[in-house]
Formats: structure tokens, sequence, C-alpha cells
């Protein structure tokens, strides 16, 4: 059992804590910038403003009555600090005594401490230089304190802030956690309860909120699933009933050609033979049965390997190419090489040899059978199309299940079960079988996925 820290439960937990934490850094941070920005602003258009005064001041009134402005400002309290120079470098109003020397005449904007007339301390002010008309030089600027008041008021609540995001992160992370966990909880009940023997339980969508999301898909094809799988018990028990009543007919004819054998001295070949082939139609049911079984489980897929397809289509072609020609039959093939699959060479055999025998059995007489293999969009198709009586589109459900025979079938003498095997074929290799109208006749189509193949002499 792995460490609890390795746990997907922790790691879910670890991963929502920290994508919340990074988020509230990320808001917290933005939040702080902007503020930041803003008293910028603020004190740049405060300062700008204050300049632009003082400047139309001294154009408009003169030197004389823009310093007593000035100095009449600047004998009430207030943030700003003032200094004006005359173009010699004389002072000549403000409430600073001395030019600063950081304060050059190539200064835009900057902060440095600055001790004002009357003031006790250096405070720290943004200031501005600005070189009005006549040569006048200007140094004006304002107190950063109760901004620095302010931002460490924001700093403090913004680290509280982020304090409360982090417990409502870890609070977040631990009810996800937990509803996800439920989710997964609900599935894995109804798995243990199917694996005790209910198969009537579901995944109750509504459980997983039908949103659409992983959770609801995963419902779906559980749900799916565990259809298909009582599906095929139902079918097994079908085969079962199927078995027990088509396996009276033959047994009671036994009995009776057994009988006759019996009361005529075992002298008559013909009862003989039927006898045998009442045998051979009994081990070709019992044998398909299982094959079924077989693939329905999926026992084969270790068996796979790569073939061509169109090869085997025309092998098996030359193979009932005389018993066509016996029943007066034409069959042609039409299959373009190569056709490469990655498939279970002899079942895929057992199915087309099932579908050419249904074939020849119902085809009529003087008419055609094609065999064709191609590639398509959906990948390999192998279809076999007869000129027979067909099958009619009503009827291919019931075609298509376990002993499931129609009239013409049960007159030609089928049990019932070779395009349920050749469709439990298909399904193994993840391929469908279809029926189709030929017109007439019946048109019986194997999918199969295709698989590339490296051309000759190029890279694979």
């Amino acid at each position: 059992m792995p460490p609890r820290w390795r746990t997907i439960t922790v790691r879910i937990t670890i991963s929502v804590f920290l994508a919340m934490m990074l988020s509230s850094m990320m808001m917290i941070g933005f939040v702080a910038r902007v503020t930041d920005n803003q008293l910028r602003t603020e004190i740049g258009a405060s300062l700008d403003s204050l300049h632009r005064e003082i400047a139309n001041d001294l154009r408009r009134n003169g030197v004389t009555a823009t310093m007593r402005d000035v100095d009449a400002d600047m004998h009430l309290p207030g943030p700003y600090v003032i200094l004006l120079l005359a173009p010699d470098g004389d002072r000549l109003a403000g409430n600073l005594t001395v030019w600063p020397t950081a304060a050059t005449g190539a200064t835009r904007r900057d902060t440095m401490m600055l001790h004002r007339s009357g003031g006790r301390l250096p405070e720290p002010f943004a200031v501005e230089v600005h070189r009005l008309e006549g040569g006048y030089r200007l140094l004006v600027g304002r107190s950063l304190e109760t901004e620095q008041r302010l931002t460490g008021t924001l700093r403090t609540s913004l680290l509280g802030a982020f304090g409360l995001a982090l417990a409502l992160a870890a609070l977040t992370a631990i009810i996800v956690t937990r509803d996800i966990a439920r989710r997964v909880q609900a599935i894995a009940d109804v798995a243990t309860a199917v694996a005790t023997g209910d198969l009537s339980r579901r995944v109750d969508v509504r459980s997983v909120r039908g949103s659409g999301d992983a959770f609801d898909a995963m419902a779906h094809a559980i749900n799916a699933m565990l259809t298909r799988t009582e599906v095929l018990i139902d079918e097994i028990r079908m085969v079962t009933d199927g078995l027990a009543h088509d396996l009276r007919s033959p047994l009671m004819r036994l009995k009776v050609r057994i009988d006759r054998l019996a009361r005529a001295g075992f002298g008559h070949d013909d009862d003989l033979a039927a006898i045998g082939a009442e045998a051979d139609a009994l081990l070709v049911m019992l044998e398909n049965c299982l094959e079924i079984s077989r693939v329905e489980a999926g026992i084969g897929r270790d068996a796979f390997a790569l073939f061509d397809a169109a090869a085997l289509t025309r092998d098996l072609a030359d193979m009932y190419a005389p018993l066509a020609e016996e029943s007066s039959i034409a069959l042609s093939v039409h299959a373009a090489a190569p056709l490469p699959v990655m498939a279970h060479r002899n079942l895929i055999s057992r199915a087309l040899a099932n579908l050419i025998d249904n074939a020849l059995r119902y085809g009529a007489e003087g008419h055609s059978i094609a065999i064709t293999a191609q590639d398509s969009p959906a990948g390999v198709t192998i279809s076999v199309a007869d000129k027979g009586p067909g099958i009619a589109a009503g009827n291919h459900r019931e075609a298509m299940r376990r002993f499931g025979r129609i009239d013409a079938a049960r007159a030609a003498g089928g049990v019932g079960l070779g395009l349920p095997l050749a469709a439990a074929i298909a399904r193994l290799h993840g391929g469908t079988l279809t029926l189709t109208d030929n017109d007439p006749g019946l048109c019986v189509t194997i999918t199969l996925s295709r698989v590339a193949l490296p051309v000759p002499g190029g890279q694979g």
C-alpha cells in the first residue's frame, strides 16, 4: 500500500490548495500594484497642479506677487514643500531653507528626505524640479507620510487577506476532494454490488449531477457496460433454453431412427447416414454456441496478428468456388491488396466462412455471390452479398439474435448461430457487422480497424 501522502486524494487536495493559493497571491499582488499606481498618479497630479499654479502666477503677476503668494501658502499647515530660486540661485520663497543637493536641474520626480522650515525631523517627500520662464527654478514636493501609512495599512490588510485566502484554499481543497471521493465511492459501491451478483444496480447519474463532466461520462459508460453484461447473461439463459428446445428435435429424430434400425436389424444404410447427419448438426450447434461464448468473453485477443485481409478473402473465395459451382452459383471476389489488419486470422476466417455458407445455403440457383474487401474511412470492410430471398429490414434484429431464425432459415435447416457468431467476432475486434438490402438478396458487411504498413524502401 503506498504512503498516504502519495494517494490520489491527497494529491488532489494539494493541487487544489496550491492552485487556490497561487490565485490568491496573484489577486493580492494585483490589488497592491493597482493601489500603488493610483497613489503615484494622485501625487503626480497634485504636484503638476501646484507647479502650473505657481508658473501661471509668476507669468501673470510677477515675481514679487508670486513670492508673497508662496510664503502665504506655506504659513498654512499642509503636506507640501516649495522652494523658488532666482536665476542667480538666490532663495526667493518657500518653506525650504536650502536647495537639496540631490535635486539637480535634470530631476523630474524623485523621492528624498527633506527638512521643512519649522519641522523637527526630515520627512519623505515626492519631489519635482521645474525650470520656469526667466530662468527661475521651482521645487515642489508632497509629503509621503500619509501614503506610507496607507501603504502599511494596506500591506497588513493584504497579509491578513492572504492568511484568510490560505484557510479558504485549504477548506476548498478538502471540500472538492471529499466531493470527488464521494462520487467515486458511489461508483465503487455499484461495482461491489454487481460483483456480489446484483446485476440490476446502476450508477445514479443524478448523483454526479448530470453535468457532462468526466464523472458523468464514466457513469454512463459503466451503466452501458453493466447493461451489456446483463444482456449477455440474459442471452446465456436464452441460449440454455434455446439449446434445450432445439436439441429436442434432432434427439427425437435420432431416437426414432435408432428404434427403426433396431426393429429392422440394423440393415438400413439411409438411416445410418441420417443419424450421422443429425449428430453433425448437434456438434455444429454446440461448437457455435461455445465459440460465441468464448468470443463474447474476449478469448482470442492474445492471438491477434498482422495479416492481409484481402489475401484471406481471396483464399476463402477459392476454397468455396467448387461448392458454388455445384450449386450453379457464380462466385466473384473483389479484393484490393494489401489490406492489413491486426486481428485473429482464424476467427475472421470463421466469420467469413459462416457468411459465405449462409449465402450459398439461401442464395437462389443461377444467381451470384459477390465477396468484396476494400478500404473505407471506417476501416477495412469485407462484405458478402447474395441474390437470394434476403431478410426484411424488420427481421434484421431477429436474425442477429442467437437461435433467432426467420422462416426461410428454418426451412433451409439453419440453427440461427452463423450471424450471431460473426457479429461476436466483429465486436471482439472492435468492429461491427451490419445487414443491408442487396435488392434483391442480402449484403452482410464486417468492418475492421485498418493498420498502416510502412512503405517499402521508406522510413517506417
